[in-house]
């Protein structure tokens, strides 16, 4: 036995062996475990492991019935060469018993969708038709007679039907704010205040007297009492407080509503888009220092040190 296995090393090494080529990785078939890595080799790339070393999920080769020789596969950019050690080393690192071309292999698998960030989609601009928008805008002022006569039920039917003609503007989910003010739903009204500032950002600016909506100013007057005494009776309703607040603002009188929007605004609480929106129309937000702190000790009135 000793002999054979010396024959086929001395033939291993001497007849057939050919030139090492650059190895790329090197593992031990038949285990599932990878060599140690290798040192570096003439060409400046690594030789595929320590062949005198068996890895650690391999066998040490001894057992009662014998040497179990074991098989390190190394890969190459030429193809795959495999290596059979025994107990006097490896029978040369270049003898190739199968070779195979990269090509005839399995593809790499495409790298895990979390190793890759997926570039920003931009949101597609819904292209609305005038004549939806021109329909949307008689909706409305259809929408409004109704209200102005009492008739909820239909004038909201017409300021969803705008709402779904153009879903970018602000102005049917306002009168549907006040249909809610009106039944006394004012959760369901500050939601809609919110969805009005993100379908249209900015429509507060150009916003038409709210009181126009109503047959008599003291209605309106009415509906904000109630509002007001909903308030006294659970102070710890915001949602409420930005209802009320809306109603001032959009009614002309932003000093009672800049009362409101300051006691809600509460940096320590998950931003409110709302109320952001309302805060900047009447410009209760400080605009960020441009200069430097004067300082304790200094007139922050007096001018700057040359």
């Amino acid at each position: 036995m000793a002999r054979i296995e010396l024959l086929g090393a001395f033939l291993a090494s001497g007849l057939f062996a050919a030139a090492d080529p650059p190895v790329a990785t090197a593992q031990a078939t038949g285990s599932g475990a990878s060599a140690a890595p290798a040192p570096a080799g003439k060409d400046g790339e690594g030789s595929g492991g320590d062949p005198t070393k068996v890895p650690a999920a391999a066998s040490s080769g001894w057992g009662w019935w014998g040497y179990r020789p074991y098989v390190v596969v190394r890969g190459t950019p030429n193809g795959s060469v495999a290596t059979i050690h025994s107990p006097l080393g490896g029978m040369s690192g270049g003898f190739g018993f199968w070779t195979q071309p990269p090509s005839a292999g399995p593809a790499a698998p495409a790298p895990p969708p979390g190793l890759v960030r997926p570039a920003a989609m931009s949101r597609p601009t819904i292209k609305i038709k005038q004549a939806d928008l021109d329909r949307a805008d008689r909706l409305v002022t259809y929408g409004d007679r109704l209200f102005r006569v009492a008739n909820l039920k239909r004038a909201e039917e017409r300021y969803e039907q705008a709402i779904r003609l153009n879903p970018h503007w602000a102005t049917p989910r306002l009168r549907l704010a006040q249909i809610a003010l009106v039944r006394g739903r004012y959760t369901l009204a500050a939601d809609l205040l919110r969805e009005a500032e993100t379908a249209e950002p900015g429509w507060i600016v150009t916003a038409k007297d709210v009181q126009a909506l109503y047959s008599e100013p003291a209605e309106f007057a009415r509906h904000v009492s109630r509002l007001e005494e909903h308030l006294h009776q659970h102070p710890e309703d915001r949602d409420a407080w930005l209802v009320l607040g809306a109603q001032w603002f959009l009614s002309r009188r932003e000093n009672k509503a800049a009362d409101v929007f300051l006691r809600l605004d509460d940096p320590r609480r998950k931003p409110d888009v709302a109320l952001a929106a309302f805060l900047d129309a009447a410009r209760l937000r400080e605009a960020p220092r441009t200069d430097p702190d004067p300082g304790p000790g200094r007139d922050p009135l007096a001018p700057p040190a040359p």
